[in-house]
Formats: C-alpha cells, sequence, structure tokens
C-alpha cells in the first residue's frame, strides 16, 4: 500500500491554476488530474500550508476569471449582472437602504400567544408569588 500524500505533487500549482483558467477546477478534478484520492487531496490542502496556498491561489485564478466573465457581461448592458457585482464587490443591493450603516434595529421575539384558561393560571400563580397574595 502506497504511503497517503502529505503535500501537493511537485508541479501542482501550474497545473491548478491551469484547470483553472479552463474553467475546469474542483476538488475532486483536481485530485484526479493531480494523482490522489479524493480525501488525501482534501488532507493535504487542510493540513499543509504550502499546499493550501497552491488550493487558494488557484482558486483566486477561477474567481478573478468569473468576475471578469462578469464585468464583461455588466459592461455590455446585462443588469443582472451589473446587480450582481455591485452587491459581491461593493456590498451594495437595493434590497437594502444605502446611507448610514451605523444604525441600530431592534427586533423583539415574542411567544406564541396563550389560550385564555393558560393565561388566567398564570396570572394566578405569579399573584400567588407575590407578597400579600391570595
Amino acid at each position: 500500500m502506497a504511503r497517503p500524500f502529505e503535500k501537493l505533487p511537485a508541479g501542482a500549482k501550474t497545473h491548478l491554476e491551469a484547470m483553472a483558467n479552463n474553467g475546469l477546477l474542483s476538488e475532486s478534478a483536481a485530485a484526479t488530474a493531480l494523482g490522489m484520492p479524493l480525501d488525501q487531496f482534501r488532507n493535504v490542502i487542510a493540513n499543509h500550508k504550502p499546499s493550501q496556498q497552491i488550493w487558494d491561489n488557484a482558486l483566486a485564478v477561477e474567481r478573478d476569471q468569473l468576475l471578469a466573465a462578469l464585468y464583461n457581461k455588466a459592461v455590455d448592458g446585462d443588469t443582472k449582472a451589473a446587480q450582481t457585482l455591485l452587491a459581491v464587490r461593493h456590498g451594495m443591493s437595493e434590497k437594502q437602504p444605502q446611507g448610514n450603516s451605523e444604525r441600530v434595529s431592534v427586533v423583539f421575539n415574542l411567544p406564541a400567544a396563550m389560550d385564555p384558561a393558560e393565561y388566567a393560571k398564570a396570572v394566578k400563580v405569579e399573584q400567588e408569588r407575590l407578597p400579600g397574595g391570595s
């Protein structure tokens, strides 16, 4: 039985970035392309910092490719692409008010309504606990 991988094999950086540029990057595809079982690939990128950095860089290449494609669609007039970019890159959305983001929001969570008999019982118990209660 072969020893488990402790780090990504040589050339992984170039290979993973090329996969990202071509839109083929996924954990399972990367593991297969590098000749690693998927569980070992996941273990390596979770526990070996240099390998994790290589994986993060490949994901950044993929993210940049997708953002560029989205940007091109937005510039060509695709309003949904423009809205998505504004939300993702700049935190803007038509669903939230613009302006002072230092507003305080208070939420009250009320319990469900009690039926009249339960309410009367609860009031009676509370009255009995009070000094001088019946």
